[in-house]
């Protein structure tokens, strides 16, 4: 059996891991997968809000960072966007377009066309319509 590289993004996440050990809890008591955690740690990076509450000890001095670092909402986004790949971000984009672009046609082949100008299409767009005997 070969041993494969691991990609040294996994190397990181399990130092972070380590750190981080409130993590495996959430994994064990089925509220998160590994999977979920790696998306999660990869688009957030190691430095947000949300993983302090998975640190041992420490948590009135988490209490007091939490504070001066509501002030700094917009720097932390800021670098949220730049660790985001955006590649990944395209291909998503991409697949929502063309998502969007399947239900618009869907809805067009249920909607009749008014530029053609026919009485039987007129009297569809209307199914209450009423005439004077």
């Amino acid at each position: 059996m070969a041993t494969k590289e691991k990609h040294p993004s996994i190397e990181k996440f399990k130092d972070f891991v380590k750190k981080h050990p409130k993590l495996a809890q959430e994994v064990r008591n089925n509220k998160k997968t590994w999977q979920e955690l790696f998306e999660e740690w990869y688009l957030l990076g190691e430095e947000d809000e949300s993983w302090k509450s998975f640190r041992e000890g420490d948590n009135h001095q988490d209490e007091k960072e939490s504070k001066e670092s509501k002030s700094d909402v917009i720097p932390q986004i800021l670098q949220s966007l730049k660790k985001m790949d955006m590649n990944q971000m395209q291909y998503h984009l991409t697949n929502v377009n063309s998502a969007i672009g399947n239900i618009q046609q869907l809805i067009q082949q249920f909607i009749p066309n008014s530029s053609k100008g026919s009485t039987p299409a007129q009297g569809a767009k209307n199914p209450f319509s009423f005439r004077k005997d």
